[in-house]
């Protein structure tokens, strides 16, 4: 596909050179191409990954009991200062995004409608843009501004990609929108994830880590991390009947793992350890402590399960006070 501004001179030229022809003589429009997005979080590559998060948006941002909850967390000057970066792209509007962290870079992907000249002239007006190609509808360009540059690619007008350090992921990505990638699996249809992301395919809003976790990480929910293959958790909407009209999320923490005939002992000790994070200052202060509906586990010799109801108001303006607020203000609450 070629650029906006490029289709619009063309387009003069041919209305110019097409007034004296009959319709019949134009040639017949190029297809548009197609891609593979749905869904997004399948272009993240699993090689190298160390951490996934996959949300779908628009559909948080348009539950009305849970909006103005999210709103705290995603306020409106932080989604124009995205926009003002990114292309007026409204993150809200994304019907589908994926972030994934690896060793050295940073992936993150959008299925939301784009401009691909816009897109491209907001990262201009920020530094240099550099390399720029299309190929196949996809529009390719390095931005060479700050300390890291960024490379980007938009999948003609459905969606974008930006890859921040070592160059590798966003290519892959690049392959898997154009079905390259016939023997390769994404993360989430490769092990360790795949199970877990069968386990919470319905939340809107899902996080994953895969194994082997060492280091500080191993002793993590009670040492359970030192011995489980992934991480998982996923969030999603629900109503509260315990306290009508509060803004209700249901929770789900996964740890995999072989734990054979250990899972029911390795269930006690993940509930124990949500307990120690649920009353230490970051728990309190997101009201992790104070539940709608009190935590549940369940185990089975691959999986250990913990399902909390919690209120999203108090998450995320908890969220927002630990990440935004200053010492005063949150000790003033």
């Amino acid at each position: 596909m070629i650029p906006r501004r490029d289709a619009l001179a063309l387009l003069g030229g041919l209305v110019a050179s097409a007034c004296g022809a009959s319709r019949r003589d134009l040639p017949a429009a190029a297809p548009e191409p197609t891609f593979a997005l749905d869904p997004v979080v399948d272009l993240v590559p699993a090689a190298g990954l160390v951490w996934l998060v996959d949300a779908r948006p628009r559909e948080l941002f348009e539950n009305a009991a849970i909006a103005p909850a999210m709103a705290t967390i995603v306020p409106d000057e932080r989604v124009r200062a995205i926009a003002r970066l990114y292309g007026a792209v409204d993150v809200r509007r994304a019907g589908q995004i994926a972030v994934a962290g690896f060793a050295d870079s940073f992936l993150g992907i959008a299925r939301v409608p784009v401009e691909p000249a816009a897109v491209e002239a907001a990262f201009a007006a920020g530094g240099d843009v550099a390399e720029r190609e299309v190929e196949h509808g996809v529009t390719r360009f390095r931005a060479t501004a700050g300390a890291r540059p960024k490379r980007v690619a938009v999948f003609g007008r459905d969606g974008a990609a930006i890859e921040q350090g070592r160059p590798g992921p966003l290519q892959a990505a690049i392959y898997f929108a154009e079905g390259k990638l016939k023997r390769a699996l994404p993360a989430l249809r490769a092990d360790p994830l795949a199970a877990a992301s069968s386990r919470i395919a319905d939340a809107p809003l899902r996080a994953f880590a895969p194994g082997p976790f060492e280091g500080e990480l191993a002793r993590g929910l009670g040492g359970l991390l030192g011995a489980a293959t992934a991480l998982a958790a996923g969030m999603r909407p629900v109503e509260a009947k315990a306290r009508p009209g509060t803004a209700a999320v249901a929770v789900t923490l996964l740890l995999l793992g072989a734990w054979g005939a250990d899972a029911p002992a390795a269930e006690e000790r993940l509930g124990a350890a949500f307990h120690l994070l649920s009353e230490d200052p970051l728990g309190r202060l997101t009201g992790v402590n104070r539940p709608i509906d009190a935590p549940r586990t369940a185990s089975d010799p691959g999986a250990l399960r913990l399902d909390v109801v919690l209120d999203l108001a108090s998450l995320t303006r908890g969220l927002r006070d630990a990440t935004d607020a200053t010492v005063a203000e949150i000790m003033g609450s």
